[in-house]
């Protein structure tokens, strides 16, 4: 990814948020669901890491729903296992979809990993 010093405007709200994430195969892993920055003093803030994961979108949901989908996944998955953090350093372009340098992080997708050994796996031909 290039840093942008032709005074172009970012804006990660249309650009980044909700986009889907392809990975350096071309596989479609995820949407971005989040984006994490880190501030240091006395430099503007840098956006380090997008998070991609089911388990950011429970807190952006308000109300009864979002603590639903907390719960949900807090059974799906192991406790202490983060939500998904993709370095911006391994985003290849943003636009129109955020396309990756490297593979997809492992556990990328935990409501469908658990889908497929729960259910999908248990009908027949299912395995395929």
């Amino acid at each position: 990814m290039s840093d942008r010093d032709d005074g172009a405007v970012f804006r990660i709200g249309f650009t980044v948020l909700d986009r889907q994430i392809v990975d350096a195969e071309g596989a479609n892993v995820a949407k971005v669901d989040d984006v994490e920055f880190t501030w240091t003093s006395g430099e503007p803030p840098a956006m380090t890491a997008l998070v991609g994961d089911t388990a950011a979108l429970g807190p952006r949901i308000a109300g009864r729903l979002g603590g639903f989908w907390e719960t949900v996944l807090a059974r799906l998955r192991p406790p202490d296992e983060e939500p998904t953090r993709i370095p911006v350093g391994d985003v290849e372009r943003f636009v129109p979809a955020t396309v990756l340098s490297t593979p997809a992080p492992r556990g990328m997708r935990p409501l469908e990993d658990w889908l497929g050994r729960r259910v999908l796996a248990r009908i027949p031909g299912g395995r395929r």
